[in-house]
């Protein structure tokens, strides 16, 4: 019982932190579509987590996870602003539930990736951030990802998930 309110929660601050500003929904989408929309996405994701408890995911299947949830969305394209949520949206879901799962121990290995946004660019010292609720593909995400990866060194970290911990606290 006190595991599934614990994953309800981090499903509330996922959802909340990934559609904060991200203009997901239509102007004339009802409350009660919103409703379905994110339980039926909750399970999506929750599913697709799953793959990532026990065994290494590789950056590549990473990314599709990334677009299956997309894709996904598409059920429900008249209740949301461009017809699907768009690739930001969709890694800063899959991303920051797969860190609250990894910090509260519910995954065994490091996340992949963490999740990209104006925070993580400003610790990573980019000089003009993308917004990462403006992202379509996996093109800008990546080279955030990569800059990530050539600090690695620099700070002694051995993951960018853990990076990501680090320069996240010193903020």
């Amino acid at each position: 019982m006190k595991k599934e309110f614990m994953l309800n929660e981090i499903w509330m601050l996922t959802i909340g932190a990934s559609f904060q500003r991200a203009n997901v929904y239509s102007t004339e989408c009802l409350d009660s579509d919103k409703l379905k929309f994110r339980n039926h996405l909750k399970d999506f994701i929750i599913n697709l987590s799953k793959s990532y408890l026990h065994e290494p995911i590789s950056e590549d299947q990473h990314i599709e996870n990334i677009y299956q949830i997309r894709e996904h969305s598409k059920i429900y394209k008249t209740i949301l602003t461009n017809g699907e949520l768009n690739f930001g949206v969709c890694q800063k879901l899959l991303n920051l539930y797969l860190k609250y799962l990894w910090c509260l121990g519910y995954m065994e290995l490091n996340p992949p990736h963490f999740p990209v946004d104006r925070i993580i660019q400003t610790k990573l010292s980019i000089k003009n951030p993308y917004s990462w609720t403006q992202m379509v593909d996996e093109e800008k995400y990546m080279e955030v990802i990569n800059m990530a990866k050539d600090c690695l060194k620099s700070y002694n970290i051995d993951s960018i998930a853990e990076l990501e911990l680090f320069l996240y606290q010193r903020r």
